[in-house]
Protein backbone atom coordinates (compact mmCIF):
# COMPACT_ATOMS: atom_id res chain seq x y z
CA UNK A 1 0.00 0.00 0.00
CA UNK A 2 1.42 3.42 -0.98
CA UNK A 3 2.28 5.55 2.10
CA UNK A 4 0.62 8.65 0.58
CA UNK A 5 -2.62 6.69 0.05
CA UNK A 6 -2.61 5.59 3.70
CA UNK A 7 -1.76 9.10 4.94
CA UNK A 8 -4.61 10.65 2.91
CA UNK A 9 -7.01 7.99 4.16
CA UNK A 10 -6.03 8.65 7.79
CA UNK A 11 -6.65 12.37 7.23
CA UNK A 12 -10.03 12.00 5.48
CA UNK A 13 -11.70 8.90 6.92
CA UNK A 14 -13.96 8.70 9.98
CA UNK A 15 -12.04 5.75 11.39
CA UNK A 16 -13.19 4.17 14.63
CA UNK A 17 -14.40 7.37 16.35
CA UNK A 18 -16.50 9.34 13.84
CA UNK A 19 -18.53 12.45 14.49
CA UNK A 20 -22.16 11.23 14.53
CA UNK A 21 -23.50 14.25 12.63
CA UNK A 22 -20.77 14.13 9.96
CA UNK A 23 -21.19 10.36 9.65
CA UNK A 24 -24.94 10.68 9.03
CA UNK A 25 -24.26 13.34 6.40
CA UNK A 26 -21.54 11.29 4.68
CA UNK A 27 -23.62 8.10 4.77
CA UNK A 28 -26.56 9.88 3.16
CA UNK A 29 -24.30 11.11 0.35
CA UNK A 30 -22.57 7.74 -0.07
CA UNK A 31 -25.90 5.90 -0.39
CA UNK A 32 -28.11 8.47 -2.09
CA UNK A 33 -25.92 10.43 -4.51
CA UNK A 34 -26.53 8.03 -7.41
CA UNK A 35 -30.27 8.51 -7.14
CA UNK A 36 -29.85 12.27 -6.86
CA UNK A 37 -27.82 12.29 -10.11
CA UNK A 38 -30.47 10.14 -11.79
CA UNK A 39 -33.12 12.66 -10.70
CA UNK A 40 -31.06 15.56 -12.12
CA UNK A 41 -30.67 13.76 -15.46
CA UNK A 42 -34.39 12.94 -15.56
CA UNK A 43 -35.19 16.61 -14.92
CA UNK A 44 -32.80 17.68 -17.69
CA UNK A 45 -34.36 15.19 -20.13
CA UNK A 46 -37.85 16.41 -19.19
CA UNK A 47 -37.14 20.14 -19.46
CA UNK A 48 -34.66 20.21 -22.35
CA UNK A 49 -36.14 18.25 -25.21
CA UNK A 50 -33.32 19.06 -27.63
CA UNK A 51 -30.74 17.64 -25.20
CA UNK A 52 -32.37 14.24 -24.71
CA UNK A 53 -29.89 12.46 -27.03
CA UNK A 54 -27.12 13.94 -24.89
CA UNK A 55 -28.74 12.48 -21.76
CA UNK A 56 -28.82 9.06 -23.42
CA UNK A 57 -25.15 9.41 -24.34
CA UNK A 58 -24.38 10.31 -20.71
CA UNK A 59 -26.18 7.17 -19.52
CA UNK A 60 -24.21 5.11 -22.03
CA UNK A 61 -20.98 6.63 -20.72
CA UNK A 62 -22.01 5.81 -17.16
CA UNK A 63 -22.86 2.22 -18.06
CA UNK A 64 -19.53 1.75 -19.82
CA UNK A 65 -17.69 3.26 -16.86
CA UNK A 66 -19.44 0.89 -14.45
CA UNK A 67 -18.55 -2.24 -16.40
CA UNK A 68 -14.96 -1.21 -17.14
CA UNK A 69 -14.21 -0.11 -13.57
CA UNK A 70 -15.47 -3.37 -12.09
CA UNK A 71 -13.39 -5.43 -14.52
CA UNK A 72 -10.27 -3.40 -13.65
CA UNK A 73 -10.99 -3.69 -9.92
CA UNK A 74 -11.35 -7.48 -10.19
CA UNK A 75 -8.05 -7.68 -12.08
CA UNK A 76 -6.14 -5.40 -9.68
CA UNK A 77 -7.63 -6.93 -6.54
CA UNK A 78 -6.81 -4.10 -4.13
CA UNK A 79 -8.80 -4.54 -0.87
CA UNK A 80 -10.94 -1.81 0.66
CA UNK A 81 -10.02 -0.11 3.97
CA UNK A 82 -12.58 -2.00 6.07
CA UNK A 83 -11.33 -5.30 4.60
CA UNK A 84 -7.85 -4.45 5.96
CA UNK A 85 -9.11 -3.47 9.41
CA UNK A 86 -8.21 0.20 8.93
CA UNK A 87 -11.79 1.38 9.51
CA UNK A 88 -15.27 -0.02 10.03
CA UNK A 89 -17.58 -0.08 7.02
CA UNK A 90 -19.99 2.59 8.24
CA UNK A 91 -22.39 1.75 5.35
CA UNK A 92 -23.16 -1.79 4.08
CA UNK A 93 -20.82 -2.99 1.33
CA UNK A 94 -19.71 -6.24 -0.27
CA UNK A 95 -16.22 -7.72 -0.04
CA UNK A 96 -15.00 -6.70 -3.48
CA UNK A 97 -11.85 -4.98 -4.66
CA UNK A 98 -12.06 -1.19 -4.65
CA UNK A 99 -9.60 0.29 -7.20
CA UNK A 100 -10.96 2.08 -9.19
CA UNK A 101 -14.13 3.28 -7.47
CA UNK A 102 -17.19 2.46 -9.59
CA UNK A 103 -19.15 5.40 -8.16
CA UNK A 104 -16.34 7.80 -9.05
CA UNK A 105 -15.89 6.28 -12.52
CA UNK A 106 -19.59 6.57 -13.38
CA UNK A 107 -20.21 10.01 -11.92
CA UNK A 108 -17.08 11.62 -13.34
CA UNK A 109 -17.74 10.04 -16.76
CA UNK A 110 -21.23 11.58 -16.74
CA UNK A 111 -20.01 14.92 -15.40
CA UNK A 112 -17.19 15.32 -17.96
CA UNK A 113 -19.46 14.21 -20.81
CA UNK A 114 -21.99 16.89 -19.85
CA UNK A 115 -19.30 19.55 -19.40
CA UNK A 116 -18.11 18.95 -22.97
CA UNK A 117 -21.50 20.09 -24.29
CA UNK A 118 -22.14 23.81 -23.81
CA UNK A 119 -25.96 23.73 -23.28
CA UNK A 120 -25.56 21.08 -20.56
CA UNK A 121 -22.63 22.55 -18.64
CA UNK A 122 -24.80 23.70 -15.74
CA UNK A 123 -26.09 20.14 -15.30
CA UNK A 124 -22.52 18.88 -15.65
CA UNK A 125 -21.37 21.18 -12.84
CA UNK A 126 -24.11 19.80 -10.58
CA UNK A 127 -23.07 16.21 -11.34
CA UNK A 128 -19.41 17.14 -10.87
CA UNK A 129 -20.13 18.62 -7.43
CA UNK A 130 -22.07 15.47 -6.53
CA UNK A 131 -19.16 13.33 -7.73
CA UNK A 132 -16.64 15.20 -5.58
CA UNK A 133 -18.92 14.99 -2.54
CA UNK A 134 -19.47 11.27 -3.13
CA UNK A 135 -15.75 10.61 -3.35
CA UNK A 136 -15.19 12.31 0.00
CA UNK A 137 -18.16 10.51 1.56
CA UNK A 138 -17.11 7.04 0.44
CA UNK A 139 -13.60 7.59 1.79
CA UNK A 140 -15.03 8.97 5.05
CA UNK A 141 -17.29 5.94 5.65
CA UNK A 142 -14.35 3.56 5.14
CA UNK A 143 -15.19 1.80 1.89
CA UNK A 144 -12.59 3.43 -0.39
CA UNK A 145 -9.05 4.73 -0.32
CA UNK A 146 -8.33 8.17 -1.85
CA UNK A 147 -6.41 6.51 -4.70
CA UNK A 148 -9.54 4.46 -5.51
CA UNK A 149 -11.64 7.53 -6.18
CA UNK A 150 -8.79 9.31 -7.97
CA UNK A 151 -8.41 6.34 -10.32
CA UNK A 152 -12.18 6.38 -10.88
CA UNK A 153 -12.06 10.07 -11.79
CA UNK A 154 -9.27 9.42 -14.32
CA UNK A 155 -11.20 6.52 -15.83
CA UNK A 156 -14.32 8.68 -16.12
CA UNK A 157 -12.32 11.41 -17.86
CA UNK A 158 -10.93 8.85 -20.32
CA UNK A 159 -14.39 7.52 -21.17
CA UNK A 160 -15.70 11.06 -21.71
CA UNK A 161 -12.76 11.76 -24.04
CA UNK A 162 -13.48 8.55 -25.99
CA UNK A 163 -17.12 9.58 -26.34
CA UNK A 164 -16.04 13.00 -27.63
CA UNK A 165 -13.83 11.33 -30.25
CA UNK A 166 -16.73 9.09 -31.29
CA UNK A 167 -18.98 12.13 -31.60
CA UNK A 168 -16.42 13.81 -33.87
CA UNK A 169 -16.37 10.73 -36.12
CA UNK A 170 -20.17 10.29 -36.12
CA UNK A 171 -20.98 12.50 -39.18
CA UNK A 172 -18.81 10.28 -41.39
CA UNK A 173 -20.24 7.06 -39.94
CA UNK A 174 -23.93 8.06 -39.80
CA UNK A 175 -25.04 6.91 -43.31
CA UNK A 176 -23.38 3.50 -42.93
CA UNK A 177 -24.80 3.08 -39.42
CA UNK A 178 -28.35 3.92 -40.58
CA UNK A 179 -28.14 1.35 -43.37
CA UNK A 180 -26.75 -1.29 -41.01
CA UNK A 181 -29.51 -0.68 -38.42
CA UNK A 182 -32.44 -0.76 -40.83
CA UNK A 183 -32.82 -4.56 -40.92
CA UNK A 184 -32.37 -5.14 -37.14
CA UNK A 185 -34.99 -2.45 -36.44
CA UNK A 186 -37.49 -4.24 -38.69
CA UNK A 187 -36.80 -7.48 -36.78
CA UNK A 188 -37.26 -5.78 -33.40
CA UNK A 189 -40.60 -4.35 -34.52
CA UNK A 190 -41.99 -7.89 -34.81
CA UNK A 191 -44.21 -9.19 -32.00
CA UNK A 192 -42.02 -12.29 -31.66
CA UNK A 193 -38.94 -10.22 -30.77
CA UNK A 194 -39.73 -10.21 -27.03
CA UNK A 195 -39.99 -14.01 -26.56
CA UNK A 196 -36.94 -14.53 -28.79
CA UNK A 197 -34.97 -12.03 -26.71
CA UNK A 198 -35.93 -13.88 -23.52
CA UNK A 199 -34.75 -17.14 -25.10
CA UNK A 200 -31.36 -15.51 -25.75
CA UNK A 201 -31.16 -14.44 -22.09
CA UNK A 202 -32.12 -17.95 -20.94
CA UNK A 203 -29.32 -19.47 -23.04
CA UNK A 204 -26.89 -16.84 -21.73
CA UNK A 205 -27.93 -17.61 -18.15
CA UNK A 206 -27.36 -21.33 -18.70
CA UNK A 207 -23.89 -20.65 -20.12
CA UNK A 208 -22.90 -18.21 -17.35
CA UNK A 209 -24.20 -20.49 -14.58
CA UNK A 210 -22.46 -23.57 -15.93
CA UNK A 211 -19.16 -21.68 -16.31
CA UNK A 212 -19.14 -20.06 -12.85
CA UNK A 213 -16.72 -19.93 -11.08
CA UNK A 214 -14.47 -21.53 -13.71
CA UNK A 215 -14.36 -19.05 -16.61
CA UNK A 216 -16.51 -16.40 -14.90
CA UNK A 217 -15.89 -15.02 -11.43
CA UNK A 218 -18.73 -15.40 -8.87
CA UNK A 219 -18.60 -11.63 -8.26
CA UNK A 220 -20.41 -11.08 -11.56
CA UNK A 221 -23.64 -12.48 -10.07
CA UNK A 222 -23.36 -11.28 -6.48
CA UNK A 223 -25.36 -8.50 -4.87
CA UNK A 224 -24.26 -5.07 -6.15
CA UNK A 225 -22.22 -6.83 -8.86
CA UNK A 226 -21.99 -5.97 -12.57
CA UNK A 227 -25.23 -7.75 -13.56
CA UNK A 228 -27.26 -6.09 -10.81
CA UNK A 229 -25.80 -2.65 -11.48
CA UNK A 230 -26.37 -3.09 -15.21
CA UNK A 231 -30.01 -3.96 -14.48
CA UNK A 232 -30.49 -0.76 -12.45
CA UNK A 233 -28.86 1.38 -15.16
CA UNK A 234 -31.06 -0.18 -17.85
CA UNK A 235 -34.19 0.54 -15.81
CA UNK A 236 -33.13 4.18 -15.52
CA UNK A 237 -32.42 4.26 -19.27
CA UNK A 238 -35.92 2.89 -19.91
CA UNK A 239 -37.44 5.65 -17.77
CA UNK A 240 -35.50 8.30 -19.65
CA UNK A 241 -36.52 6.79 -23.01
CA UNK A 242 -40.12 6.86 -21.84
CA UNK A 243 -39.73 10.58 -21.14
CA UNK A 244 -37.86 11.32 -24.36
CA UNK A 245 -39.62 9.26 -27.01
CA UNK A 246 -42.93 10.48 -28.40
CA UNK A 247 -45.51 7.67 -28.10
CA UNK A 248 -48.91 8.44 -29.61
CA UNK A 249 -50.53 5.32 -28.13
CA UNK A 250 -49.83 6.33 -24.51
CA UNK A 251 -51.41 9.17 -22.58
CA UNK A 252 -49.42 11.22 -20.09
CA UNK A 253 -51.02 9.26 -17.25
CA UNK A 254 -50.00 5.97 -18.90
CA UNK A 255 -46.41 7.13 -19.22
CA UNK A 256 -46.35 8.33 -15.61
CA UNK A 257 -47.66 4.98 -14.34
CA UNK A 258 -45.14 3.02 -16.42
CA UNK A 259 -42.32 5.29 -15.20
CA UNK A 260 -43.36 4.79 -11.55
CA UNK A 261 -43.27 1.00 -11.95
CA UNK A 262 -39.91 1.05 -13.73
CA UNK A 263 -38.42 3.23 -10.99
CA UNK A 264 -39.88 0.86 -8.39
CA UNK A 265 -38.20 -2.09 -10.11
CA UNK A 266 -34.91 -0.16 -10.24
CA UNK A 267 -35.13 0.72 -6.55
CA UNK A 268 -35.92 -2.87 -5.62
CA UNK A 269 -32.99 -4.17 -7.70
CA UNK A 270 -30.66 -1.66 -6.01
CA UNK A 271 -31.98 -2.74 -2.55
CA UNK A 272 -33.04 0.85 -1.89
CA UNK A 273 -35.84 -0.41 0.37
CA UNK A 274 -33.39 -2.33 2.55
CA UNK A 275 -31.05 0.66 2.87
CA UNK A 276 -33.88 2.98 3.96
CA UNK A 277 -36.43 0.73 5.67
CA UNK A 278 -34.40 -2.24 6.89
CA UNK A 279 -36.21 -5.57 7.22
CA UNK A 280 -39.66 -4.12 6.55
CA UNK A 281 -41.46 -0.83 5.98
CA UNK A 282 -43.87 -1.39 8.86
CA UNK A 283 -41.02 -2.13 11.26
CA UNK A 284 -39.32 1.21 10.55
CA UNK A 285 -39.74 4.36 12.69
CA UNK A 286 -43.10 6.10 12.32
CA UNK A 287 -42.05 8.86 9.84
CA UNK A 288 -40.34 6.31 7.58
CA UNK A 289 -43.30 3.97 7.90
CA UNK A 290 -45.68 6.67 6.63
CA UNK A 291 -43.26 7.56 3.81
CA UNK A 292 -42.97 3.90 2.84
CA UNK A 293 -46.74 3.42 2.92
CA UNK A 294 -47.17 6.45 0.64
CA UNK A 295 -44.60 5.05 -1.80
CA UNK A 296 -46.32 1.65 -1.82
CA UNK A 297 -49.70 3.32 -2.38
CA UNK A 298 -48.33 5.20 -5.40
CA UNK A 299 -46.84 2.01 -6.86
CA UNK A 300 -50.10 0.12 -6.28
CA UNK A 301 -52.10 2.91 -7.94
CA UNK A 302 -49.79 2.87 -10.98
CA UNK A 303 -50.02 -0.93 -11.25
CA UNK A 304 -53.81 -0.83 -10.92
CA UNK A 305 -54.15 1.81 -13.62
CA UNK A 306 -51.99 -0.14 -16.05
CA UNK A 307 -53.80 -3.41 -15.29
CA UNK A 308 -57.12 -1.70 -16.06
CA UNK A 309 -55.77 -0.23 -19.29
CA UNK A 310 -54.32 -3.61 -20.33
CA UNK A 311 -57.63 -5.35 -19.62
CA UNK A 312 -59.57 -2.80 -21.67
CA UNK A 313 -57.11 -3.10 -24.55
CA UNK A 314 -57.17 -6.92 -24.51
CA UNK A 315 -60.98 -6.98 -24.59
CA UNK A 316 -60.94 -4.70 -27.62
CA UNK A 317 -58.83 -7.27 -29.49
CA UNK A 318 -60.80 -10.03 -31.17
CA UNK A 319 -57.80 -12.36 -31.51
CA UNK A 320 -54.16 -12.68 -30.45
CA UNK A 321 -53.09 -11.90 -33.99
CA UNK A 322 -54.37 -8.35 -33.60
CA UNK A 323 -52.10 -7.62 -30.65
CA UNK A 324 -49.56 -4.93 -31.33
CA UNK A 325 -45.87 -5.94 -30.93
CA UNK A 326 -45.43 -3.84 -27.79
CA UNK A 327 -48.42 -5.58 -26.17
CA UNK A 328 -46.85 -9.01 -26.80
CA UNK A 329 -43.54 -7.76 -25.36
CA UNK A 330 -45.33 -6.36 -22.29
CA UNK A 331 -46.99 -9.75 -21.74
CA UNK A 332 -43.56 -11.37 -22.02
CA UNK A 333 -42.29 -8.87 -19.42
CA UNK A 334 -45.02 -10.01 -16.99
CA UNK A 335 -44.20 -13.69 -17.63
CA UNK A 336 -40.49 -13.10 -16.92
CA UNK A 337 -41.39 -11.31 -13.66
CA UNK A 338 -43.33 -14.41 -12.63
CA UNK A 339 -40.37 -16.66 -13.44
CA UNK A 340 -37.96 -14.40 -11.53
CA UNK A 341 -40.24 -14.40 -8.47
CA UNK A 342 -40.42 -18.21 -8.52
CA UNK A 343 -36.62 -18.46 -8.75
CA UNK A 344 -36.24 -15.97 -5.91
CA UNK A 345 -38.53 -18.01 -3.66
CA UNK A 346 -36.74 -21.32 -4.21
CA UNK A 347 -34.63 -22.57 -1.26
CA UNK A 348 -31.17 -21.02 -1.07
CA UNK A 349 -28.42 -23.18 -2.53
CA UNK A 350 -25.31 -24.11 -0.58
CA UNK A 351 -22.34 -21.80 -0.94
CA UNK A 352 -19.71 -22.87 -3.39
CA UNK A 353 -16.44 -24.00 -1.79
CA UNK A 354 -13.26 -22.24 -2.90
CA UNK A 355 -11.87 -25.45 -4.42
CA UNK A 356 -15.01 -26.19 -6.41
CA UNK A 357 -13.51 -28.63 -8.86
CA UNK A 358 -11.79 -30.70 -6.18
CA UNK A 359 -14.60 -30.69 -3.65
CA UNK A 360 -15.98 -34.11 -4.67
CA UNK A 361 -19.65 -34.63 -3.91
CA UNK A 362 -20.30 -30.97 -3.04
CA UNK A 363 -19.30 -29.68 -6.50
CA UNK A 364 -22.56 -30.69 -8.19
CA UNK A 365 -24.61 -28.91 -5.50
CA UNK A 366 -22.49 -25.77 -5.88
CA UNK A 367 -22.88 -25.85 -9.66
CA UNK A 368 -26.66 -26.13 -9.29
CA UNK A 369 -26.54 -23.14 -6.96
CA UNK A 370 -24.60 -21.03 -9.45
CA UNK A 371 -26.97 -22.09 -12.23
CA UNK A 372 -30.06 -21.04 -10.28
CA UNK A 373 -28.43 -17.74 -9.28
CA UNK A 374 -27.47 -17.11 -12.90
CA UNK A 375 -31.02 -17.68 -14.12
CA UNK A 376 -32.44 -15.37 -11.45
CA UNK A 377 -30.01 -12.50 -12.03
CA UNK A 378 -29.92 -12.67 -15.83
CA UNK A 379 -33.69 -12.98 -16.17
CA UNK A 380 -33.94 -9.86 -13.99
CA UNK A 381 -31.49 -8.20 -16.39
CA UNK A 382 -33.84 -9.15 -19.25
CA UNK A 383 -36.71 -7.14 -17.72
CA UNK A 384 -35.42 -3.59 -18.43
CA UNK A 385 -34.25 -4.77 -21.87
CA UNK A 386 -37.83 -5.90 -22.59
CA UNK A 387 -39.08 -2.51 -21.35
CA UNK A 388 -36.73 -0.72 -23.76
CA UNK A 389 -37.85 -3.05 -26.56
CA UNK A 390 -41.53 -2.30 -25.86
CA UNK A 391 -40.83 1.46 -25.99
CA UNK A 392 -39.00 1.03 -29.31
CA UNK A 393 -41.84 -1.09 -30.72
CA UNK A 394 -44.44 1.46 -29.60
CA UNK A 395 -42.46 4.21 -31.31
CA UNK A 396 -42.11 2.21 -34.55
CA UNK A 397 -45.81 1.27 -34.48
CA UNK A 398 -46.71 4.92 -34.02
CA UNK A 399 -44.56 5.87 -37.00
CA UNK A 400 -46.28 3.23 -39.15
CA UNK A 401 -49.72 4.40 -38.00
CA UNK A 402 -48.84 8.00 -38.82
CA UNK A 403 -47.58 6.99 -42.26
CA UNK A 404 -50.73 4.96 -42.94
CA UNK A 405 -52.93 7.88 -41.86
CA UNK A 406 -51.03 10.18 -44.21
CA UNK A 407 -51.55 7.80 -47.11
CA UNK A 408 -55.27 7.53 -46.37
CA UNK A 409 -55.62 11.32 -46.26
CA UNK A 410 -53.80 11.66 -49.57
CA UNK A 411 -56.28 9.30 -51.26
CA UNK A 412 -59.34 10.87 -49.61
Amino acid sequence: MHPLNLALFDALAAGFSPSPAVLRFASAIALGSSWACAAVLAWAAWRRVAERPCVLAVLAAGGAASLISQEIAAAVGLPRPFMMGLSPAHVPHGLRAGLPSTHASVMFAMAFTLLLRRPMRDVGLVILAAAIATCWARVYVGIHFPFDVAAGALLGAGIAAALLALQAAAPRLAPQAAAALARPLRALADGRAGPCLVLVFVLAAAWVGSNTPGMIGPGMLEEDGPVEKGTVLLYLAAVLCLLMVRLESLSRLDRTAIGVLLLAFAAREADWHLAHFGAGIFEAPLPRMFAGAAILAGIAAAAGWLARRAWSASRAMRSWRQWRPEAATSLTFVAVIGAAIILDQLPASPAAPPDLFTAGSSSSAALRGYLMLSFEEILELALPVLALLAILQARLSGSRDAAASGIERSYA
